[in-house]
């Protein structure tokens, strides 16, 4: 049997996890949660080891097949693929900036990095350092080229700089601790002190109830797709991060709270993000309540539930920002719909200011908001909080259903 992406979207999560195979050790691991692993199956040196190739469908199945078919070329030569690369050999003198960068990115930052953050940070290298400094020396480069590099970015773009800080302090870490350069430029520079425009400002911005009501009707009226509309209203309903509400999957929805009725009303649910989809590395799975609101903005869409031009792909968390902030002719919908300047975020941070002055607690609005919850419980209980989480998110939607139909 040959994968077809056909094949691979009709596999349905069982109790208990299972495996198919395609052949010479190349198959696919189904979980419970509905997560699809690429897996690699082979035996070297009399032990059975299994590779993780990605998941499904966020890596592509001709993307897997390729990391597959580089991994058993590398067992049939009795080497294992999973075995730690050996220490670099000392490099010459005349390696380059790019050289290093490349060096870094398929090494140390491909392994150690999400694919998304991977590829933010060759993306920034590509961009703003090899045009200039692609083809200098490392050993040449000293703290003024630093500085000079990251002032360029942070003159149109601050936030990009710091991501290209961070991709430049590892890859010179990464240089430092092979004894490939003496020191690193980027490691001590106190951007917010040396290039002003790179210092971090903390953002409170949260949306009033007057702008709520006026935003909520402002939605629907504003253009974009219907899909566009429903994950914004989603996120402030729900609270959760804008990546993870708009690469919401069915698989990741359960009708009901496990009460008899469940099956005849329907008006309510769980949503479980799994690890893997949680932004920023923050902790395993994390379980969220979805009100009757949030159960009629979601609908009965299976598959991926806002879908792009693309059904088999989401839409992106960068498009709805840009429908935010962007002009709609013909609609009249103006850039942040008329509001002070916005994002997306700021409606998970209206979310969770809202259930604070509802009268939830500090760790109440942690719990449902998915940040970190400290000690034993923290790391056993898949269900902690969900008592608070049903309550105070009940109460969020009924208050903005409230203050919305005023008008």
């Amino acid at each position: 049997m040959k994968f077809t992406d056909r094949y691979l979207q009709s596999l349905k999560p069982k109790d208990k996890d299972y495996r198919v195979r395609e052949s010479h050790g190349f198959a696919v691991r189904v979980l419970p949660s509905g997560v699809k692993r690429f897996e690699y199956i082979y035996t070297i040196n009399g032990k059975r080891r299994i590779l993780h190739l990605g998941n499904y469908p966020y890596t592509k199945l001709t993307e897997a097949r390729e990391s597959y078919h580089a991994a058993a070329s590398q067992t049939s030569k009795g080497v294992d693929p999973q075995e730690k690369p050996s220490p670099l050999p000392p490099l010459p003198e005349e390696l380059t900036v790019q050289s290093l960068a490349e060096t870094w990115l398929s090494e140390w930052s491909k392994v150690h990095h999400t694919p998304k953050w991977h590829n933010t940070l060759k993306l920034a290298l590509g961009k703003d350092v090899f045009p200039a400094y692609g083809s200098r020396l490392v050993s040449e480069i000293r703290r003024r080229d630093a500085v000079a590099i990251l002032e360029a970015k942070a003159a149109d773009a601050p936030g990009q700089a710091k991501n290209l800080h961070k991709a430049l302090r590892g890859m010179f870490g990464y240089a430092l601790e092979r004894e490939i350069v003496d020191f690193n430029p980027f490691a001590e520079i106190r951007t917010a002190r040396v290039i002003p425009a790179m210092k971090q400002i903390s953002r409170d911005r949260h949306l009033s109830d007057g702008e709520i009501i006026r935003l909520w009707m402002a939605i629907d009226n504003g253009g974009g797709s219907d899909n566009t509309r429903r994950a914004l209203k989603l996120i402030l309903l729900t609270g959760q991060r804008p990546g993870e509400v708009t690469g919401m999957h069915s698989r990741e929805i359960q009708i009901g709270v496990g009460r008899d009725r469940c099956k005849i009303c329907r008006r309510c649910g769980w949503w479980t993000i799994p690890p893997e989809r949680r932004l920023g590395n923050k902790g395993g799975e994390h379980r969220v309540f979805l009100s009757t609101l949030a159960m009629e903005l979601i609908g009965d869409q299976k598959g991926y539930i806002f879908p792009g031009d693309d059904q088999e792909i989401p839409i992106t968390e960068n498009s709805v920002a840009y429908h935010v902030r962007r002009e709609v002719k013909g609609t009249g919908k103006v850039s942040y719909y008329g509001f002070p300047r916005w994002t997306p975020h700021d409606l998970r941070r209206t979310c969770g200011t809202g259930v604070r002055r509802l009268g939830a607690s500090r760790d109440n609005m942690d719990l449902i908001l998915g940040h970190s919850v400290q000690g034993v419980t923290g790391v056993y209980d898949r269900y902690a909080g969900d008592r608070e989480k049903e309550h105070w998110l009940s109460e969020w939607a009924d208050y903005l259903q409230a203050i919305v139909n005023k008008t």
